[in-house]
């Protein structure tokens, strides 16, 4: 399904595949507000200066969806305001802003490396990944622009309490002390 508005409110889409056969599918500055992407297909999506406002993410293929990217012009992230994610993959969350999100029950297994979370509630099993800071490293970021426009993997007033840690590693000065981790269940390998 191709997306031709540049903004979209209270819409349901169910298993829809936003994909164009393997070609990349560029939404730019598109506004979506409490919208359900239920099961739906993002493969080969790249969201570079969108909104997502009280989003829900069910089920689909979200691993393959670019979350976030700068446009070649304004250099704008994309922004997650009071979404939930629930029972899917993510991987490739770019530079990318979430502020009030849920993630329950979320495959991981990525590096965060420019996206920031502020008052995110991890809910389930986190595995496998690594959250990048504000120390550059080239390793992950690639480019000194890419981490100049990111937030510089901010974890602020984010909560882990309701989480089981397996693998996941804080790197690059995070700070750590405006984060609640889960009194148990932390596995170290």
């Amino acid at each position: 399904m191709k997306l031709t508005d540049k903004q979209y409110s209270n819409q349901v889409f169910k298993r829809t595949s936003f994909c164009n056969e393997g070609i990349a599918v560029w939404w730019t500055k598109k506004k979506f507000e409490r919208c359900q992407f239920l099961g739906c297909d993002f493969s080969d999506v790249l969201a570079r200066g969108c909104r997502f406002i009280e989003c829900v993410f069910k089920g689909g293929k979200l691993q393959h969806f670019s979350m976030g990217g700068r446009t070649s012009v304004l250099l704008r992230k994309t922004v997650y305001l009071g979404c939930t994610f629930e029972n899917v993959k993510l991987r490739s969350l770019g530079i990318a802003d979430f502020i009030g999100c849920t993630f329950i029950n979320c495959d991981f297994n990525t590096t965060f490396i420019a996206a920031s979370f502020s008052k995110c509630r991890f809910i389930g099993t986190v595995h496998g990944c690594v959250f990048c800071g504000p120390k550059f490293d080239s390793y992950y970021y690639g480019d000194k622009l890419s981490f100049l426009v990111s937030n510089k993997g901010r974890l602020e007033d984010v909560d882990f309490s309701e989480a089981s840690l397996t693998d996941v590693d804080f790197r690059g000065d995070i700070d750590l002390s405006k984060v609640l981790m889960p009194h148990t269940n932390i596995n170290r390998m």
